[in-house]
């Protein structure tokens, strides 16, 4: 099929995926806060007349019958989940619970001008799943559509889909990132949340306080770009700190790094209190640093900045104790690739510091852990377990999801492989990918999974630079229409 060019979003809303896609970004659907978009969905379904079922965490069945003469064909099951990140540059004004989603055509590429995530994750997938519903003259067998909610956070939805709403064991997921690529596997993972008692002392009036501020930052997906060089603001910040109190003692006043352990932390910062008379080497050691770090970056965070400015006066302070435990529990948490599977050289386990913050006088900081195989899972958490151990904090474990283990026979994955060629002249590359896929969900609920996973190319997914490939989208959708009219 040809694929149009658009000039404009009323361009764009001719196609059907987009005019979808456009429609889901004017409902507010952040993880935990679906209902809304779930509810337009039933809606939108029952209107089309298909049968239509919702649970109570707002996931939904779609079934649509097959096309003449395909009524006995075996179904296949599409899926893509209806939440998405929030993320929002730290100067934009964005309510996602009331707030459309600005979007914005350039070109080829539809994004929030770097304003807010723009949602792709997973909305096009929910928009081209729309689309096969609705379409009159596609040859198919029968669908049944599963949209799940809570996929950004806990997977809580595609957990606890009801078995019955399974009807066959083939799936095609719509939540991948790249249209060269065929997901067969995927990592499982769990958060991990660290809490450390914090002391607190009488400042003292000859102290000066300063802020110190890491931001623009590139951020990402804290599993697919983990492997990218990216920067993480929280480590840099601790590097920083590590650094300074080499030369001279300071007393914590307060931290902050991260919005979301799914996300790369783009910003952290820091408010520290020290003595008068090392303002000047705190001042010549900090250019230092950010001389060298920027050197480490310079390829992978080229607009990285890193600021100080003296800061309001406090007349509480952390103790030096607490200080030094909040520096080093960043430290030694885990963080980053953590092992590779050589001969596919993807990443098989890791670890991401998403989050750090002062509450209740408790450092918290939570991490999610990646990997493909349990047995690594719970040997990083219990590297994080023994950070608790050594500063004297609590640790507990949180939103747990299975791997999705590659299928070495698979008739989808065959039948997916010989049509890209045939379509495209070239192979598509089967991968494991190292995030975590609904499709690791349904392996307890259908009896031999044999599912896939598409999707077109979106770009800087979990950040506000996240940005979707309109002719990808179309060559995505095309491909999909072609395997279901050839599906047996």
């Amino acid at each position: 099929m040809k694929e149009e060019r658009y000039k404009t979003l009323d361009d764009l809303k001719k196609h059907p995926v987009f005019y979808n896609f456009l429609q889901i970004c004017k409902i507010p659907h952040q993880t935990f806060h679906e209902k809304e978009l779930s509810d337009y969905l039933v809606k939108w379904a029952t209107n089309l007349g298909l049968e239509v079922k919702q649970d109570s965490k707002f996931n939904l069945l779609i079934r649509k019958p097959a096309s003449m003469g395909n009524e006995g064909k075996k179904p296949i099951i599409l899926q893509a989940h209806i939440d998405m990140v929030c993320e929002k540059k730290p100067d934009v004004i964005h309510d996602f619970k009331k707030d459309p989603i600005p979007v914005q055509l350039d070109g080829d590429i539809l994004s929030t001008g770097n304003k807010t995530t723009l949602g792709a994750d997973d909305g096009i997938g929910t928009a081209m799943a729309m689309a096969i519903l609705e379409a009159k003259n596609l040859k198919h067998p029968p669908i049944d559509v599963i949209f799940t909610t809570s996929e950004e956070e806990d997977m809580s939805g595609a957990l606890n889909v009801d078995k019955s709403w399974f009807h066959t064991n083939r799936l095609i997921n719509l939540d991948n990132s790249f249209d060269n690529e065929m997901i067969t596997g995927s990592a499982g993972g769990k958060g991990a949340e660290l809490k450390v008692p914090l002391t607190y002392e009488d400042s003292n009036s000859t102290y000066v306080t300063y802020k110190i501020i890491v931001d623009n930052l590139t951020g990402g997906h804290s599993g697919e770009d983990i492997d990218k060089g990216r920067g993480n603001a929280i480590i840099i910040l601790a590097k920083c700190l590590d650094y300074l109190r080499t030369y001279f003692k300071f007393n914590i006043v307060d931290i902050e790094g991260g919005n979301f352990r799914l996300a790369i932390p783009r910003e952290a910062h820091t408010t520290i209190a020290f003595s008068k008379e090392y303002l000047g080497i705190f001042k010549e050691k900090i250019n230092i640093f950010i001389s060298e770090i920027k050197n480490v970056f310079e390829t992978s965070e080229k607009n990285m900045q890193i600021k100080f400015l003296e800061d309001k006066y406090e007349d509480k302070i952390l103790s030096l104790k607490s200080t030094n435990n909040i520096i080093d529990s960043i430290i030694l948490s885990p963080n980053g690739i953590l092992q590779m599977i050589s001969n596919l050289g993807v990443v098989e386990s890791s670890c991401n510091l998403g989050e750090i913050y002062i509450k209740d006088n408790n450092l918290f900081m939570v991490t999610e852990i990646r990997a493909i195989y349990e047995s690594n899972r719970e040997f990083i958490y219990k590297q994080i377990l023994l950070v608790g151990d050594i500063i004297g904090g609590e640790v507990r474990d949180f939103s747990p999801y299975p791997s999705w283990t590659y299928k070495v026979h698979s008739n989808l994955r065959t039948l997916a492989n010989r049509i890209y060629l045939e379509m495209f002249n070239h192979n598509i590359k089967n991968l494991v990918l190292h995030a975590g896929l609904e499709c690791g969900c349904f392996t307890t609920k259908v009896n031999d999974l044999d599912a896939i996973s598409i999707g077109p190319n979106t770009k800087d997914l979990h950040s506000p630079y996240e940005s979707l490939s309109v002719s990808s989208t179309q060559k995505i959708y095309n491909y999909l229409i072609k395997i279901l009219e050839t599906l047996d």
